[in-house]
């Protein structure tokens, strides 16, 4: 469903907003491991099959939002580890709902039927 500025529900406002901001697969998948706890860029990628390109992209696409920091630690060779930031960190009970709804109505049948 697509809205004209002109006829856009303003109670839909901000959750267009905040899934044009965190809507894509890569930033949800990233997302979703980061609220488990900080994680190096490979593991990330074994855990997410992104393409290092992908990750790398969307790694600093949500750090430029605020939603991710990257870490350097001091050693050699140098160790990057990303978390997410106290922003990121608010969008745990969003991905609870999230998960729970997918539970409730989105199997994964009617996913791939759809695809």
């Amino acid at each position: 469903m697509r809205f004209s500025n002109s006829n856009k529900p303003k109670e839909l406002c901000p959750i267009i907003s905040a899934i044009s901001v965190i809507g894509s697969e890569p930033k949800l998948l990233v997302i979703r491991y980061l609220l488990e706890g900080p994680k190096r860029f490979n593991e990330l990628q074994r855990l997410t099959s992104l393409s290092s390109k992908t990750l790398s992209n969307t790694l600093k696409e949500l750090e430029n939002l605020g939603i991710v920091k990257r870490n350097i630690v001091n050693t050699r060779p140098l160790i990057i580890i990303y978390e997410l930031t106290e922003k990121g960190k608010e969008l745990k009970r969003v991905f609870d709902e999230l998960r729970k709804w997918g539970e409730k109505f989105a199997s994964v049948e009617q996913i791939y039927q759809q695809g």
